[in-house]
């Protein structure tokens, strides 16, 4: 690592405040007269360059130092210039700005069009800057005019007498005008073209100060003048180096590259990037590069490194193993302690920290790792002697002693993991090592040590005896904030601008002065951290006698003006020391390891969705101090981050070890979470406090403690606590995310680690000849429902067919399905090994069997054995529809394409998952796998590809020949899809490979990529060397070779080959292929011991587990040791069929409810189908809790349901349902105890707090929640009031809806549709109920009865809604909403998106009595006279209201109610009327009775009130006494007449 990047992370780390006197703006720095001190040393530099130096001019004094100032801004600005300011100066200088996507150093011309007159622009834009001083002497004289440049720019203060410095000005002018001439007339051509056009480049057409200031004034201007102008202000070349790079980077002969082609993102994508070339190339395996993190991962480890990873590796372990086996002892276990997919494997069975032959195989295998970069695979096969060993001597000599295998391949990649965790380690270490030795000025001088000899004592020690990462991020983070100055400098010189300075620690505490008076506290965090590594290493310097208050009053000045605030920066300040103290962090984080604990509440929006068991969050919604050592061996922590990040729940970090929540007041969680931290930082405090306590006592010493305690509580719960809890929700993420992966790792692995489909006459290795038969899912409108494909061994499609119907009839008066003849056909045709049945939906269970039928018929007829078997699709539901698909099979359907994909996924279930690549990730793996990191999720996942391919090994040339194969290529140890494809690239077309060998001799990989991969690439047929097709390492050929002759009992001598006329053409493993073919039963003669003991004398190697896997190898070449395919039994099918998994989604136990549709009604029962596919049975037993005579009285086709699963029938893929209620409740939870499952909860989980919300919720779902009911008709919905009213929005007025009543069993509600949302909710009682949930005989609304619903609804709701239609039709009726005189204001902008809730209810009734208002007042006012209308009622839907204002002058109107019935109107207690005219007249002779009495009484209170009249109206009075005359009026208006 080098010192920059060191420079680089400390510049992201530093904190502190600028500093005004050091704050530098990045573009245009600031001058201050201090600079002028300057001049002095700038004379003695200009003394020792040659110039001659006049003190005494004193008149040229001003213009010098300005023109050193202007020097320097130039010289500095050349520092900080970027690319913007590089732009611009080409702006001011040529009128042209470029514009590119990327910002890059100005390119002259860029840009623009290529012409014929490009190079001409450029040399008169040349011209223009003054550039060509002379043809010949652009090098010759390139130091005098740096010099002349310089001067001109008036950078130098020159002594010469102004005479000297005016003859150098005339030379310069003529030599200037020596070459005048020669470009006259390009620079008249040029300046003609500034002034009538501006200069123009391309498409750009910008003028700049110079061009602006040429194109106006230079007729006027001679060329004296001119070259006065350029001495003053500079000729423009000082910004030439911006122009110079960019016209080399637009060499017409540099070759463009893929980057100047194509967008970054494409060539990432298609592996065309340097990074990609570079781990092509690279002679390390590409998994061990793609999870490299930096050189220092790549980096072969010494032997020291080695040994102390081992070190930290067994470290890491028997703490890991530790807490595994406490974990395991645990007694209550819950439904997150296991894993649904797969058992949970056990690493490190063999684990034993005291037995020296399982610490050398730890590290042996890390050797191999970290040193020789071998892969796990190849280990696990090829260096199995350093991880197997003897259990114990044998006593027989030359008898095999039994062995134990301390490491398994999961222990491999364990192994694996860890030696990444500890190079992450090693290069966070060797980070701060750099940054000490920077400190100290090594390799500079010793004159720039910045640390002092104490702090780097210290800061080694720690690094020495670091554990782990967070060690060595605390001692970096030590550094830095005590050296924060320091390093700033080394990243303002690397950068090459100013920054502004962050201050450090230190700087800060000088700064405000409470360095001092931290001095006083007697001890120093240094110190603290000490005693607590080491008690009693240091004491409390308690020689003080001034209380800490006096003492502060020392800081008091301008930043601190209290001494009650000066005594708290102080202890700011040593609360900042105390929690950066590594020691200190160490003795914090080890505490919280052993003690930390999680406590989880729900939120308000938890409280409201976490409410059932079956919530994903529901197992760990409250959680009391559970130990973070607890969340072991699970996924609970994603999913309990899940919910935190969604809101549903609160997590917290606890060390108080009390648990202080009221389950009665969840509003009071929010004060205990925060007491809670109090008491978790003030448990650690008290761990910490007494090593920073006084001896001495008094008052004085006692104030004190007190300070030095409460500045240890501020570092703890402001700083060390928080860093903590981020720390250990890291490492509970990690460890849930471990567990995830290799979960789904492992559920993959069981997937694709099973041998082909193949029947019992088939030899082994041979892949099977497979008819896929394929239905249900399928669109049948093109070609039938069915498709049956035939895939050859080798997985290409031969033929494929289409059909309606595979159904054998029984009887001959029946024609067989169209697809029977086509499945025939194709068995008498081919070969055909298996016939797989594959399909989307659940009638391909009735397919399979139609197809088993066909096939045994045909097999019975000619003694084929064919098998027929079910296929998962999971991989073609993935592929079939893919780009990959479609280019690979571009002439067949996806329906054809699906079925092939299934036929290679039983040829070989390794290819078939290889071609999803990254889709793997959408199977389903695990619960959890969609919450945790995708891309880390797939490192882990494609381990189970590697390890089934590492097994298997693959044809190199049969993958070279077979597009689908390829994919498996990438999975072979060394190998990745980098590495793979440029081997395939070059073997592909005809380039087969002849031996092993080649792949170094065609250069197709390197050496130790080629050791790794070797032995899982055979090569088919083996042209060179027999053992080229097997799984035997070229490294063990001669091993083999030997053994094949010691088989045969022959020597291997050339002599004797010639005399026996044997050739050599045989190639070199002749014997082993004999041994193969003829006799491999005489390598059980071998004494493989007593031969492995020769080979550890003469070599002093341990080869017996490679012997013994050679002796296998040639007696069964290539094997398959993966396990046999087995048809999937009928809960996978299941699975595959419909989703449903049994044991999950559905359940025997009576806890799983579904919903589903009436399909078919029969007296003794019905049929239900779900939304999955399932059909389910319903006796009539189980459709009510009472005696059901026929199904068809409760239930009808069409109808909505709801239902219990009572029995699962896998055989015939049904189930048994119940709609009896009492089931439905259970199902529901209503029936059980207050407490939750405890198998369905975690252990720690609160169950009093759930039993208080469960009562909570039952008390509250008594009073507002529907019971659940079905009514037999077709107005019925299972709808609340709201939902009612959102059905019915879209609907015609007067449609109406049946629903559940809130009020009971004995009711039901009548929502109807009066008008634009408004609609009447009537409630009707049931009478004479033959039981509880029985519909009624007979229904009453009111006073009036109806014998059934249909009368109801035709006598009451359709009269009803004519009665109203009566009143629209009366000039007398006004509807606010329609009302011409606000068209222009849509309801939808006045009172916004109706959304049913009361707030839009009351704009809307607020709005509709302000129009009213309105109209009345307009009315009388024209009139001079009273006004009333007629109106909905939008309080009382189904009513009318009558509204009235006496007079013009009457502030307020009076309002009426009006009932609507199916008969009359309804006004007051007594006014009933059979029409709309009767209803007004009957209002106005009320309201003339109800005004006389009021005239005499006159009470002021129910004036003001606006109190109702006896006769049930409403009165809107508003009207003060003095309205006492508009009173009197009212007789008079009502014998005038209302309008």
């Amino acid at each position: 690592m080098s010192d920059a990047s060191d420079l680089d992370e400390a510049q992201h780390t530093l904190s502190g405040n600028p500093s005004d006197e050091e704050s530098y703006d990045t573009r245009r720095p600031r001058y201050s007269s201090d600079e002028e001190e300057d001049d002095d040393e700038n004379d003695d530099e200009l003394r020792r360059d040659g110039f001659v130096v006049d003190d005494d001019e004193e008149e040229e004094q001003p213009r010098r130092k300005k023109k050193k100032k202007r020097r320097r801004h130039l010289e500095q600005s050349a520092e900080v210039f970027d690319e913007e300011d590089l732009a611009l100066v080409a702006e001011n200088t040529f009128g042209v700005r470029e514009q590119t996507p990327r910002l890059k150093r100005l390119k002259r011309g860029r840009g623009r069009r290529a012409s014929d007159d490009d190079d001409e622009l450029r040399a008169e834009l040349d011209d223009l800057m003054d550039t060509n001083e002379s043809p010949g002497a652009d090098y010759a004289d390139e130091p005098r005019r740096d010099v002349d440049r310089d001067d001109d720019l008036g950078l130098f203060g020159n002594e010469e007498s102004d005479a000297e410095v005016d003859d150098y000005r005339a030379a310069r002018r003529a030599e200037r005008r020596g070459h005048a001439n020669s470009r006259d007339e390009r620079l008249d051509t040029a300046y003609e073209e500034v002034r009538d056009n501006g200069v123009q480049a391309g498409a750009h057409e910008r003028t700049g100060a110079m061009a602006s200031f040429l194109a106006e004034g230079m007729d006027a201007i001679d060329d004296d003048t001119w070259m006065e102008l350029q001495d003053i202000f500079g000729s423009g070349e000082e910004y030439a180096f911006a122009m110079e790079a960019p016209l080399a980077d637009r060499d017409p002969s540099r070759e463009k590259t893929l980057a100047d082609v194509f967008e970054p993102a494409e060539l990432e994508a298609k592996m065309m990037t340097q990074r990609d070339e570079d781990i092509r190339t690279s002679d390390v395996p590409e998994r061990m590069q793609m999870r490299a993190t930096g050189a220092e991962s790549l980096r072969p480890l010494s032997e020291d490194e080695i040994e102390e990873e081992t070190t930290w590796v067994m470290r890491q372990l028997h703490s890991w193993l530790t807490r595994q086996e406490a974990r395991r002892g645990r007694e209550h276990k819950s439904e997150w302690d296991t894993d649904n997919t797969s058992d949970e494997p056990t690493l490190f069975q063999h684990a034993d920290f005291a037995n020296e032959r399982f610490l050398a195989a730890v590290l042996s295998v890390l050797k191999l790792l970290s040193q020789d970069f071998y892969e796990v695979p190849f280990i696990a096969r090829h260096r199995r002697e350093v991880f197997v060993t003897a259990e114990s001597e044998s006593d027989v000599h030359g008898e095999e002693p039994p062995t134990r295998e301390w490491l398994s391949i999961d222990d491999l990649w364990k192994l694996y993991d860890f030696d990444l965790q500890f190079r992450g380690l090693l290069a966070a270490r060797r980070h701060l090592q750099n940054m000490v030795r920077r400190l100290k000025g090594e390799g500079v001088d010793d004159s720039t040590r910045e640390i002092s000899h104490e702090d780097e004592a210290y800061a080694s020690e720690l690094i020495a005896s670091a554990s782990g990462v967070e060690d060595i991020m605390d001692v970096t983070e030590w550094l830095q904030a005590h050296y924060a100055d320091v390093i700033q400098k080394w990243s303002r010189e690397r950068a090459g601008m100013k920054r502004v300075q962050n201050l450090g620690l230190k700087e800060r505490a000088k700064r405000n002065g409470t360095d001092r008076f931290v001095e006083r506290f007697g001890i120093t965090a240094r110190q603290v951290g000490d005693n607590v590594s080491t008690p009693g290493r240091h004491t409390v310097d308690s020689n003080t006698s001034e209380m800490p208050l006096d003492a502060a009053r020392e800081l008091v000045g301008t930043e601190l003006v209290s001494p009650d605030i000066a005594l708290k920066a102080a202890k700011a300040t040593f609360s900042s020391m105390l929690e950066l103290d590594p020691q200190l962090r160490r003795f914090v984080r080890a505490y919280c390891d052993e003690h930390v604990c999680v406590v989880v509440r729900p939120t308000d929006k938890g409280l409201r969705e976490v409410t059932h068991d079956e919530h994903p969050a529901f197992a760990f919604k409250f959680l009391k101090q559970k130990p973070v050592a607890e969340f072991m061996g699970s996924a609970q922590f994603i999913e309990l981050e899940k919910a935190v990040h969604d809101g549903l729940l609160r997590m917290q970090l606890s060390l108080s070890g009390e648990y202080r929540f009221d389950n009665h007041d969840l509003r009071t969680d929010d004060a205990v979470f925060s007491e809670d931290r109090d008491r978790s930082a003030r448990a650690v405090t008290v761990q910490l406090d007494e090593h920073m306590r006084s001896s001495a006592s008094g008052d004085v010493a006692a104030a004190w403690d007190t300070v030095r305690s409460d500045a240890l509580f501020m570092a703890v719960r402001d700083h060390l606590l928080p860093q903590m809890w981020r720390e250990t929700v890291q490492k509970l993420h990690q460890q849930a995310f471990d567990y995830v992966a290799d979960a789904c790792r492992r559920s993959l692995e069981q997937r694709i680690d099973v041998q082909a489909a193949r029947t019992s006459s088939m030899r082994t290795g041979k892949k099977p000849r497979v008819a896929v038969v394929a239905g249900g899912g399928f669109d049948a409108s093109s070609r039938g429902a069915l498709r049956v494909v035939v895939v050859d061994e080798h997985g290409a499609c031969s033929e494929d067919f289409s059909a309606d119907s595979m159904r054998m009839q029984s009887s001959g008066a029946l024609a067989d399905g169209d697809g029977v003849a086509v499945l025939r056909g194709v068995l008498e045709r081919q070969r055909i090994d298996v016939v797989a049945v594959s399909g989307m939906a659940l009638q391909t269970r009735r397919l399979f069997d139609d197809v088993q039928s066909v096939v045994n018929e045909f097999c019975s007829h000619t003694g084929d054995d064919v098998l027929v078997t079910y296929a998962s699709d999971e991989v073609a539901r993935l592929w079939w529809d893919s780009d990959a698909a479609r280019a690979e099979l571009p002439q067949l359907r996806k329906e054809e394409r699906y079925c092939v994909c299934v036929a290679r996924t039983l040829q070989e279930p390794a290819a078939g998952y290889a071609t999803l690549g990254r889709d793997l990730l959408h199977l389903t793996l695990h619960k959890s796998q969609r919450s945790v990191d995708q891309s880390l999720l797939f490192i882990v996942v494609e381990r189970a590809l590697v390890n089934v391919v590492s097994k298997i090994g693959v044809d190199i040339n049969d993958l070279a020949q077979h597009v689908h194969k390829q994919p498996m290529l990438q999975y072979v140890s060394g190998l990745g899809s980098r590495k793979a494809h440029a081997i395939l690239s070059r073997i592909s077309g005809g380039h087969d490979l002849e031996s092993r060998s080649d792949l170094i001799v065609r250069r197709l990989c390197t050496r130790t990529v080629f050791v790794n991969c070797a032995s899982f690439l055979r090569v088919n047929p083996p042209v060179m060397d027999v053992l080229d097709d097997t799984r035997i390492h070229p490294e063990d050929y001669d091993l083999a070779r030997k053994m094949a002759l010691d088989a045969l009992d022959i020597e291997d001598d050339v002599e004797d080959d010639n005399r026996r006329g044997r050739k050599r053409a045989d190639g070199p493993s002749r014997y082993v292929a004999e041994v193969m073919r003829r006799s491999p039963e005489k390598l059980d003669e071998l004494d493989l011991v007593k031969y492995a003991e020769e080979l550890k004398r003469l070599l002093d190697v341990h080869k017996l587990e490679t012997l013994k896997a050679i002796k296998h190898e040639l007696q069964h070449p290539n094997e398959d040791p993966r396990g046999e395919f087995v048809p999937p039994d009928d809960a996978h099918v299941l699975r595959m069929l419909t989703g449903e998994v049994v044991g999950e989604s559905l359940k025997e136990d009576g806890s799983t409810m579904v919903s589903g549709t009436i399909i078919r009604v029969q007296p003794r029962f019905a049929i239900a189908r779900l939304d999955s596919g399932l059909e389910g049975f319903i006796g009539v037993a189980n459709i009510a809790d009472y005696r059901v005579e026929e199904a068809s009285d409760e239930l009808a086709p069409g109808q909505a349901i709801v239902a219990v699963v009572k029995r699962i029938d896998l055989e015939k893929m049904s189930l048994d349902l119940s709609m009896r209620k009492s089931d439905i409740d259970t199902a529901c939870g209503r029936a059980r105890d207050l407490v939750p499952d405890p198998a369905h909860v975690d252990p720690y989980f609160d169950t009093d707090a759930e039993a208080v919300l469960r009562e909570r919720a039952r008390a509250v779902q008594k009073k507002t929640t529907a019971r659940m009911r079905s009514i037999p008709h077709p107005l019925f919905k299972p709808l609340n009031g709201r939902e009612a009213e959102q059905y019915l929005a879209t609907r015609p007025r007067g449609d109406c809806v049946i629903r559940p009543s809130s009020r009971g069993m004995d009711h039901i509600a009548i929502t109807w549709k009066v008008g634009d949302n408004l609609f009447q909710h009537i409630d009707v009682r049931e009478e004479n109920k033959p039981h509880e949930n029985a519909l009624g005989l007979s229904f009453t609304v009111g006073d009036l009865s109806y014998s059934d619903l249909d009368e109801l609804i035709a006598l009451h709701v359709d009269p009803i809604m004519r009665k109203l239609d009566e009143v629209k039709r009366n000039p007398k009726f006004y509807d606010p909403e329609t009302d011409p005189l606000y068209v222009s204001e849509p309801l939808s902008d006045v009172l916004g998106p109706n959304d049913y809730s009361q707030e839009f209810r009351d704009r809307r009734l607020s709005l509709w009595e302000k129009r009213v208002t309105r109209h009345l007042d307009t009315l009388a006012q024209s009139t001079g006279r009273g006004a009333y209308c007629v109106s909905l009622s939008l309080a009382k839907p189904g009513s009318l209201v009558l509204s009235f204002k006496p007079t013009p002058d009457y502030r307020g109107i009076i309002k009426w109610t009006a009932r609507v019935e199916p008969n009359e109107y309804k006004l007051g207690e007594r006014g009933r009327y059979p029409n709309i005219s009767g209803l007004i007249n009957g209002f106005k002779m009320m309201q003339t009775k109800n005004a006389k009495p009021r005239e005499k009484s006159r009470e002021p209170r129910e004036e003001r009130s606006g109190r109702s009249g006896r006769w049930g109206g409403t009165s809107s009075w508003n009207a003060p006494q003095s309205q006492s005359q508009s009173q009197s009026q009212w007789n008079s208006t009502s014998s005038r007449g209302w309008n």
